[in-house]
């Protein structure tokens, strides 16, 4: 899903919420929600769960939780260690 981070990038605008502020909010660093919405980076499910759950926006929420469906057998990048 290669849109998926401009379209968490957009819903996280549109609720107004600064991206220091949001990465705190999901528990993770600026700099990794940063690549997330640049699609530099591939979240664990978990991070995808709480970030749809933070956005509170319906039809993210089905489409991480369909991302973290297909996703569950393959690997994804957790937040590396600073």
């Amino acid at each position: 899903m290669k849109a998926r981070g401009s379209s968490i990038r957009r819903n996280r605008e549109e609720s107004g919420c600064g991206l220091t502020e949001f990465a705190q909010r999901i528990g993770i660093s600026a700099s990794y929600l940063s690549r997330i919405e640049r699609d530099q980076a591939n979240p664990s499910p978990g991070v995808l769960r709480r970030i749809a759950e933070a956005l509170q926006n319906e039809s993210t929420v089905r489409a991480a939780i369909r991302e973290i469906t297909n996703s569950e057998d393959e690997g994804s990048d957790d937040e590396p260690a600073e």
